[in-house]
């Protein structure tokens, strides 16, 4: 049972402090680690491999410890936030994945109980996969150059009994130019890992069913009285093509811009890599790609994986060969859209440019099950020539439990920050 907070008069939804701000701070491109002067905003390094044995896969951005849950906020190139927003139950866990762009966090700390607040900081630097950038609960940010660029959130989630929560949103705002900034109450009890998973379950049933806006809470004055009002945005959902490959299908996602979409796990293990890749050109028909670059194909012998574009080259496709021994070119460039690729299917990038992709994995339950299960090590290349037929998807294949891979994924996070 929670501990009940006293939510004193209602009233107190009026609480505003003045913003002052106490300095600018350059982070040096190196730099992966760093705290700056608003308690708990800080810099860690991430956990990133240089490749999985993937063609054209130069960079691996894998989960950082936490509870593993990984959402991605896409920014389309006219991208800007007018706002600033509090969350009330949610350490933000950010990191930021683009081509060389840099950006500024705007943090104010709007923390009731914190001797700092009202102070107000801002951050430069780059984007870069090396670093997650945490936001703590009740400090409100905002960020510029964001075009381009995509976030990943790896959130850490609380609850409690408080009069600034609404556990379906809680995302309090207020326009940047705003002198006074919210007074909030933030939530003290931080949820156990099983329940990030069920929230992230419920999230992906949501989005997949209302491709709606996200929305925000205001404070408002109605009658005298201060209270919350949602407000959500009149944009359209995007809507999946008509001549979609049978292998695609259209994620779970919430728009956050006309052309910007928040997306959420597909899969029930709630978590995923990045995959930064180097494309090579076009698709080279015919050669076998000797050269090393994603001429060659790929199958991953013990794993389902869902591929989505995120950011960098619209040029982007996935070369597939199906069971027949049939080729076909699969279009990337749409966050909306995932790409399933079954275990023992051949496949290839094609393209110019570089990219970042989500790689959500589903790990077949080979029997008998070992502390060996080739995870993440189950990668096969081959040439153009080598690359024939794949392995047809068997409707008896089984795949690990959702639950039981996330504890596994968070098991490796950890093992890669201790050798690091």
């Amino acid at each position: 049972m929670l501990e009940t907070a006293d939510a004193g008069p209602r009233t107190a939804l009026d609480r505003t402090t003045a913003r002052r701000h106490i300095g600018t701070f350059q982070v040096p491109d190196h730099v992966t680690s760093m705290e700056f002067r608003l308690p708990g905003a800080r810099l860690e390094t991430t956990n990133v491999t240089e490749s999985d044995g993937t063609n054209g896969v130069v960079r691996v951005t894998r989960i950082s410890e936490g509870p593993g849950i990984t959402d991605y906020v896409t920014h389309e190139k006219d991208f800007a936030y007018s706002a600033f927003g509090i969350h009330v139950g949610q350490d933000d866990r950010l990191t930021f994945f683009g081509e060389g762009q840099r950006i500024a966090v705007h943090l104010i700390d709007c923390r009731e109980d914190s001797p700092q607040l009202g102070d107000e900081i801002t951050i430069e630097m780059a984007v870069s996969p090396h670093r997650v950038l945490i936001i703590p609960k009740g400090v409100a940010h905002t960020l510029d150059g964001l075009g381009g660029v995509v976030t990943r959130d790896e959130p850490v989630w609380y609850a409690d009994q408080n009069p600034d929560w609404e556990p379906d949103n809680d995302l309090v705002s207020f326009l940047r130019s705003s002198r006074q900034a919210p007074v909030v109450r933030t939530n003290r009890h931080e949820l156990p890992v099983a329940a990030h998973l069920l929230l992230s379950r419920m999230s992906q049933q949501t989005n997949a069913q209302d491709q709606g806006a996200y929305a925000a809470r205001y404070r408002v004055s109605i009658g005298g009285s201060t209270t919350y009002a949602t407000l959500r945005p009149a944009w359209r959902a995007a809507e999946t093509g008509a001549d979609a490959h049978p292998w695609s299908s259209r994620n779970n996602f919430v728009l956050t811009g006309p052309e910007s979409f928040t997306v959420v796990p597909s899969t029930d293990s709630c978590t995923s890599d990045v995959l930064e890749v180097d494309l090579d050109g076009s698709r080279a028909e015919g050669t076998d790609g000797a050269d090393g670059g994603t001429g060659r194909f790929v199958r991953h012998e013990y794993s389902r994986r869902r591929l989505t574009w995120l950011a960098g080259s619209t040029d982007a496709q996935i070369e597939v060969v199906a069971a027949d021994g049939e080729h076909s070119v699969i279009r990337l460039g749409d966050p909306t859209i995932g790409v399933r690729v079954p275990p023992g299917t051949w496949y290839r990038f094609t393209g110019s440019g570089r990219v970042w992709l989500r790689s959500e994995m589903e790990l077949l339950d080979l029997q008998p099950w070992a502390l060996d299960h080739p995870l993440g090590r189950d990668v096969t290349t081959s040439t153009l020539s080598g690359a024939v037929t794949s392995r047809p998807e068997q409707d008896g294949d089984r795949y690990l439990p959702g639950p039981a891979l996330h504890a596994l994924a968070r098991m490796e996070a950890k093992a890669i920050s201790l050798t690091r």
